[in-house]
């Protein structure tokens, strides 16, 4: 088994994060504007309305980002960018597939952990002997070369 090294699990990363990218923006782009035209108006209500959809917004994008990787990963073990770079997540010890609630939790909770620290989670895999980041280790993967 070769795990995966830090810089092909970076580009991945970078890929799935484009491809998220673009979604919070179509969301934003919509929700925004009318946020945009809620927010600041000196009513109640309007400013209530305003940050519920704020909310609602960010409530969307982290479903997405939970559905994106959930499906993908205990799907194939592969999301687009790991496809990309040739790479899989899988379950520690057996080098089975993860579950979907695994699988989405690792990519939204697991990746805010690795992350709230200057990334530090991430910078880890660099370093492990297993190449693992936080997010690889509190959710019991390996990230290997597809075969």
């Amino acid at each position: 088994m070769k795990f995966a090294g830090f810089f092909a699990r970076f580009i991945a990363y970078f890929i799935d994060g484009l491809a998220i990218a673009f979604l919070a923006w179509l969301v934003a782009l919509v929700m925004g504007g009318v946020v945009g035209l809620t927010a600041g108006t000196g009513s109640g209500f309007l400013n209530f309305i305003s940050g519920t959809l704020a909310l609602l917004t960010i409530a969307i994008m982290t479903l997405f980002q939970f559905l994106y990787f959930g499906y993908m990963w205990s799907r194939d073990g592969q999301s687009v960018g790991m496809k990309l770079m040739n790479m899989k997540v899988v379950e520690k010890g057996t080098e089975g597939p993860i579950s979907f609630l695994r699988a989405g939790l690792r990519g939204t909770v697991g990746y805010w952990i690795s992350s709230i620290i200057f990334g530090l989670g991430f910078i880890w895999a660099a370093f492990d002997s297993n190449k693992e980041g936080w997010h690889d280790k509190i959710f019991n993967t390996w990230v290997v070369a597809a075969r």
